[in-house]
C-alpha cells in the first residue's frame, strides 16, 4: 500500500510530534488511517519527514517522527503556459501536468480562450492534491493568468509552441532547460498569435496528425519533453 502524503507549508514539530488539522485531518480521516501507518509530511519545497500515527481524534491526527530528508529539485524545469479553457479541462490539465513533472504553470489569456477568471487558490488546491499523489515533493508554482504578449517575454533555453500547423520535430527544437512550451485554447492559435510567437524565437512543433484537445496536449506534451530530454 502507497504511503500516504500530508502537505504542511511550514510543520511545527515539537517533541517529535507534528499535529494534523483541518483539511490535512480530514483528507486522512477520508482515507481511513490508522494507528501506528507510516505517512509522509511534506512542505513542498523538498524537506519530507517520515512519521507514524500516534493518535487520530475527531478534530486532529498526532503524528511521530521518525526521520526526515531533503528531496532534491527537479532535474528538468518545465514551464507549462496553458491557455484559459473551460474550466474542467484547464483543471485537468493543471492536475496531470503536475503528475508528468511539470514544475512551473502560467495560466494566459489566448485570443480565443474561452474562460478568463482567475479561480487560483482552487488551482493551487488541485496542484497540491496532484503532487501529494505523484510523490512530486516540490510543488509547482502557478501564477495569476498574464497576456499573451507577457507569456512571449517569459525566459527559457527552450520555448516551444505546440502547433497543429506548422510543426517541427520536438528533438531539434530542445535546446536545454529551462523548457517553456505553450498549449494553444480550443480553438487553436491564431494567425498573429503564431507570427508573434515565432517573431520572439519560439519553435513550432507538432504532436502528430490527430487533433487533440488543449489538455490533452498539455499532459502529452509535458512528457514527451521530459522523454527527449532523458529524464523519463
Amino acid at each position: 500500500m502507497a504511503v500516504k502524503a500530508v502537505y504542511l507549508p511550514d510543520p511545527a514539530i515539537h517533541n517529535d510530534s507534528i499535529e494534523i488539522s483541518g483539511e490535512e485531518h480530514h483528507h486522512l480521516m477520508v482515507a481511513r488511517a490508522e494507528a501506528d501507518e507510516k505517512i509522509e509530511v511534506f512542505d513542498g519545497r523538498g524537506q519530507v519527514w517520515l512519521c507514524s500515527v500516534a493518535t487520530i481524534g475527531k478534530r486532529a491526527t498526532l503524528l511521530h517522527v521518525e526521520s526526515s530528508r531533503d528531496v532534491p529539485p527537479p532535474a528538468i524545469e518545465l514551464i507549462l503556459a496553458q491557455a484559459m479553457i473551460r474550466s474542467t479541462a484547464f483543471e485537468l490539465a493543471l492536475e496531470k501536468a503536475v503528475e508528468v513533472g511539470v514544475t512551473r504553470i502560467v495560466p494566459f489569456v489566448a485570443a480565443r480562450s474561452n474562460m478568463t477568471s482567475s479561480r487560483i487558490e482552487r488551482w493551487r488546491r488541485i496542484i497540491v492534491e496532484a503532487a501529494k499523489q505523484s510523490k512530486h515533493f516540490h510543488v509547482p508554482a502557478v501564477e495569476d493568468p498574464l497576456t499573451f504578449p507577457q507569456v512571449l517575454d517569459l525566459s527559457a533555453a527552450s520555448k516551444i509552441v505546440f502547433s497543429e500547423r506548422q510543426g517541427n520535430s520536438l528533438r531539434s527544437s530542445l535546446y536545454g532547460a529551462p523548457v517553456l512550451y505553450l498549449i494553444g485554447p480550443e480553438g487553436g492559435w491564431t494567425d498573429q498569435e503564431l507570427e508573434s510567437a515565432h517573431s520572439r524565437g519560439f519553435r513550432f512543433v507538432s504532436l502528430g496528425q490527430e487533433i487533440l484537445r488543449s489538455e490533452t496536449a498539455a499532459i502529452i506534451g509535458g512528457a514527451l519533453i521530459r522523454h527527449e530530454l532523458g529524464d523519463f
